[in-house]
Order: C-alpha cells, then structure tokens, then sequence
C-alpha cells in the first residue's frame, strides 16, 4: 500500500511529524490571502512585520482556487478587482469556508459611507491604501488571533477527550469529503472499522484504568500509522475507524493484516498482548455512498468477531461488481 510501509514505518513517522510541526507553525503564524490585480502590493511587507504570513496573492476567480489549497484565516481583497463584485467575494468565501473573515481595501478614504456598504455586502470593514496601512495591520491581526481562537475550538470539539483521535463528527464529515472525491474524480477509499476483542473482560480482570490505557495503545498505533491525509477516529467504546483516503480494497487488505500483526506484537502494561477485528469495505468496490461504505465495513467486522476474532474480515461485492454480472 503506497504511503502504507509499516516495514518503514519509523523514517516515514519522523517526516511525517517534521511535516505535521511545518504545518502546525505555518498555521499558528496567521496566513493571509490577497486578492488583487496589483503586481506590487504596497501593504504586503507591512502585514508580513506584523507577524502574518502572506501565503498567496491571486487576481479574480484565480483566488477560489487559491482559497483551497492555502486555507488561510484571513482574505485582504481589493475593491478595484475586474470582474468581481463585494457580493461576488463574499459568496465564494461562503462556497468555501464557514465564517471566514475578508477586509476590504482601496484607494477611495475610508468614509462611514464606504465602511458600511462593506460590511452590507459580506466584509468586515474597508480600509484606505496606502494611508491606513498600519491600522489595517491591527485588524489583520485581530482577525487572525479571532479565526485561530475557533479553528481551534472547533478542532477540540471534533476530538476524542480520551484518544485525541478524531470523534465521530469528524469522522463522518471526513468520510462524507472521500465519498464526494470518489464521486467528482474517482478516486477510491477504504473504510477500516476496528473493535479491540475481549474488552469486557479486559475492564473486568485488570480494570477500567486498564482498559483505557489499552484503548489510548490502539489509538495511538493507529495515529502513527496512518497519513496525513487519512482519518483515525474513535467512533465507540471499544470501536475505532481508520479511513484510508485514495487506497483500493487490495491495498488496504495487505495494509490491514500488517496492523494486526502491529498491535498483536505490542503488549499494554499491565495487561499483556491484545487483539484486533477489522472489518473492510472499500469505495467503489463494496459500497458507493457513506451509509452503505459504512454498513458495509460494519458487516464485515461482525463477521470477524463471529469466525474468531484477530482477523481481518472483507465486505462482499456490490452486486455489479460481481463477475459475470
């Protein structure tokens, strides 16, 4: 399985986690988008001082695009684009990202007049250049901090408290995000469903404080195994899910039967070696839709409980998959 490689799982952990900290300080340093048909932007040093990052500077419908692959807090637009209207700016934020905050700026001053018709039309507030060059600053920060402080509770609301994994909200609007790639480009995913074998009896021979160091074991397993792009979550008790983005039912077999033959290897302390069902379904092998995706991967995890558990059990195929169908 590509990006998969449990045989070089420690090389591929440190750049992953060299990655992860790239990510997280680029996300902490506050990023803004410009959007501009300027070539020279007088305020962009100043926004930089101010301890922002400048991540891209776009002109017209060439910022959607830049909207999703820089993900910034913050977008600064000119109201001297061509072609694009306040309105326009603030309907694309919104097909975008949920309340992501836009400044207005421009060459006209900055009269009640002018900052009221931009904050009717979706913006936070205008802004004369180069004369309130500074002052846009400040709001460019207090912005920033103001999107970082929700990113961040929103990300604890999506957390697992004892895990850190992601809880089953995330988990489903991520499976909903593979689902809507398979049916816009093709691409396929893998639904991993996880349930720890003989918990109950693991809770009542050694206790529950056990049992939750047995269950933060499997989480953790699963965080340093999985991409970047793949989803770890804790969907129950004992249940966990791991959704491999862009990976066939083939792959992700092989890729399965390694992360039991992982976790069996690892004892927990105090209670010894531990064991794992899984249950596979794949998109578009076994399932084409997240209620059947996940139905189907269900299925197939009971089915590995009942023929012994400690093994990995595979969805059928859709009826039209089926040879000679």
């Amino acid at each position: 399985m590509v990006g998969f490689s449990f045989e070089q799982v420690r090389p591929l952990r440190a750049k992953a986690r060299e990655e992860k900290s790239a990510a997280k300080a680029s996300r902490e340093h506050g990023r803004v988008l410009l959007i501009t048909d300027e070539l020279y932007v007088p305020y962009r040093a100043t926004l930089e001082s101010a301890g922002l990052e400048v991540v891209d500077v776009s002109a017209g419908v060439a910022a959607l695009i830049s909207l999703r692959r820089s993900r910034p807090h913050l977008v600064i637009a000119s109201t001297a684009i061509k072609g694009l209207s306040t309105e326009d700016l603030s309907r694309m934020l919104g097909q975008t990202q949920d309340g992501l905050p836009m400044i207005l700026v421009g060459v006209e001053a900055s009269t009640a007049e002018r900052r009221q018709a931009a904050i009717a039309g979706g913006a936070f507030d205008y802004f004369q250049i180069p004369a309130e060059i500074e002052l846009l600053a400040l709001r460019a920060k207090q912005l920033v901090t103001l999107r970082q402080t929700m990113d961040r509770l929103q990300a604890e609301g999506d957390l697992d408290h004892l895990t850190g994994l992601a809880n089953r909200r995330r988990f489903r609007a991520a499976l909903s995000r593979e689902l809507e790639r398979w049916h816009r480009y093709g691409a396929p995913c893998t639904l991993l469903m996880l349930d720890i074998d003989f918990m109950k009896t693991i809770n009542d021979r050694y206790g529950h404080l056990s049992g939750d160091a047995v269950i933060r074991h499997i989480a953790s397993t699963l965080s340093k195994v999985s991409r970047n792009n793949d989803t770890a979550a804790r969907v129950g008790g004992e249940e966990f899910a791991l959704l491999l983005a862009g990976i066939s039912d083939a792959k992700a077999e092989s890729a399965a039967k390694r992360l039991l033959a992982i976790l069996a290897e690892q004892p927990v302390e105090g209670v010894g070696n531990i064991t794992v069902s899984i249950g596979l379904a794949a998109c578009p092998t076994h399932a084409n839709s997240e209620r059947t995706l996940y139905a189907a991967s269900d299925k197939a995890l009971y089915v590995a409980k009942n023929e012994g558990r400690n093994r990995v059990a595979v969805a059928p195929l859709m009826q039209e998959n089926l040879p000679g169908v």
